[in-house]
């Protein structure tokens, strides 16, 4: 089993903030910025340089975005419209309004992805829906988060985090899905609760625990187990689809080794919303072969990035990425 190489220490006298922010203030307290916590529930603080304040919130949230483009961002249908204008590949998708559109939209073929409009973190998102039945109870559950729904194709690649700032790539995160690895010995639930050592249950931490819910329940059974099962040992099992870190999900560097063909594609995406600090999500079936429709998607935009799996990713080194952030937020 590939051992972490993540050591996150929380920043003494500021635990309780996310740890992206932890990340962003100890970069201020060594550039011995004058700076105020307005609200450490909500991540608010306030930095001042050249006798101009500057507003942070959650760590990247600021003047380095602007609000039409964090606006766009935080709409996934909206985020595939301007894609689409500066040519770069999405998921085919509907969008609904109610279970009852259902029946008048020609959705895309199966398997399908089903997402809230306007949630992150992964929240209300299925994956690999194979027929009406799973559509449904996606539906249903998607519903509970958003008034708007969107149904889209899947597309069969790994999913990379690119982090943007100002038109270059700083970092890039391979985001494998929740998973175990077994040892011939261990129930899948025993698997998971080793593997939670050290992780949290919220954004103080880089690496969220895995939670077995019903989209991990769901992903055991199709593979004809259950959390008392016991895993053969180096067999890994995945226990869901979408990657978020939200949902478990392991974050491995892979900065130096990704062609710039697709590093090209992320600057062009964060390009199209106009965002100057992004978070771009990528799906890429092929990372030997040139950009095309066939080989990625862009699916979606992040105008609020997590900085921590860049600085403490699971398997990888720390890329600093504060540095470059911070100087954007302060150059605005």
């Amino acid at each position: 089993m590939q051992q972490p190489f993540h050591h996150f220490e929380p920043l003494k006298g500021y635990e309780n903030f996310e740890a992206t922010t932890q990340i962003m203030i100890a970069e201020i307290l060594a550039r011995q910025l004058p700076f105020e916590i307005i609200d450490s529930e909500n991540n608010l603080l306030a930095v001042t340089f050249k006798n101009r304040e500057f507003i942070i919130h959650e760590g990247t949230i600021s003047d380095g975005n602007t609000l039409i483009s964090f606006w766009i961002s935080n709409d996934k249908w909206m985020t595939k419209q301007f894609l689409q204008r500066k040519g770069v590949s999405f998921a085919k998708a509907v969008i609904l309004g109610n279970m009852v559109e259902l029946k008048s939209l020609s959705i895309p073929n199966y398997p399908l992805v089903v997402k809230p409009v306007d949630t992150d973190h992964g929240i209300g998102v299925s994956t690999s829906i194979n027929n009406e039945e799973q559509l449904r109870v996606a539906l249903e559950r998607a519903f509970k988060y958003s008034k708007k729904v969107i149904i889209e194709e899947f597309f069969l690649g790994k999913e990379f985090r690119f982090l943007v700032v100002d038109g270059v790539v700083r970092a890039i995160t391979y985001r494998e899905p929740a998973n175990i690895v077994g040892d011939g010995i261990s129930t899948v639930e025993q698997l998971i609760d080793k593997k939670n050592v050290g992780r949290g249950d919220d954004y103080k931490f880089p690496l969220l625990k895995i939670k077995i819910d019903d989209e991990v329940t769901r992903h055991l059974n199709t593979q004809s187990l259950t959390i008392h099962s016991v895993v053969p040992n180096g067999e890994k099992i995945y226990l869901r689809k979408n990657s978020n870190l939200s949902t478990g999900g392991d974050s491995i560097d892979v900065t130096d080794t990704i062609p710039s063909y697709y590093k090209d594609v992320a600057v062009k995406a964060a390009d199209a919303a106009g965002l100057r600090i992004a978070g771009v999500d990528m799906i890429i079936s092929d990372l030997n072969n040139a950009p095309s429709q066939a080989n990625y998607i862009v699916v979606e935009l992040n105008a609020p990035p997590m900085l921590s799996m860049h600085n403490y990713p699971y398997i990888g080194v720390n890329r600093h990425v504060e540095k470059y952030v911070l100087d954007c937020i302060l150059n605005s």
